[in-house]
């Protein structure tokens, strides 16, 4: 287990790094689901192979409590963290977020607290992706709900530039084959 657990670790230290770089940068709020489902399915992998290769050994009920308490600090941590952000109006009519230094401590404590409860858990961190994928898909939701109940008619702007932009990525895809 001590490779899948170094390779959880570093693996959530590098995305934790860029995540929260990026949450305490100004930027343009987005919903792009694909990412968020990418580190789900990685973490859900990871725990596939620590149960199946590395002999992860827990009851049903010890998986059900786990599972139930990671899963509501999970979405506690997301929208704790969502509800720190500041929301703006770009000069061009774009919703913008950026974290703070709660936002920071949101994390910290969310996921120290995760990372302890796994260790005592399964004895690694093999449910560290899982969780993070969880808790950022659940943070981004809240962002977009929190942005929209703020500012509704911009954020109709946002989902247009969003779409615009999904549109314009797949027109270069289909030029480049054709190439």
């Amino acid at each position: 287990m001590q490779n899948l657990d170094l390779t959880n670790l570093v693996l959530g230290a590098w995305l934790l790094f860029v995540v929260i770089k990026r949450q305490l940068a100004p930027k343009i709020i987005r919903f792009k689901i694909e990412f968020f489902i990418l580190v789900i399915l990685l973490g859900a992998a990871s725990i596939g192979d620590a149960f199946q290769k590395q002999h992860l050994q827990i009851t049903l009920q010890q998986a059900l409590i786990f599972g139930g308490l990671s899963l509501a600090s999970a979405v506690i941590f997301a929208g704790l963290r969502a509800w720190s952000y500041h929301f703006w109006v770009s000069d061009e009519g774009i919703v913008m977020r950026q974290g703070n230094w709660l936002t920071l401590v949101w994390w910290a404590v969310g996921t120290v607290g995760h990372l302890g409860v796994d260790r005592i858990w399964t004895g690694s961190s093999v449910t560290l992706l899982l969780y993070l994928g969880i808790t950022l898909l659940v943070q981004r939701g809240c962002v977009w709900l929190l942005a929209s109940r703020q500012y509704p008619t911009e954020m109709r702007h946002n989902a247009a530039l969003q779409a615009e932009s999904r549109h314009d990525r797949h027109e270069r895809k289909r030029s480049r084959k054709n190439r």
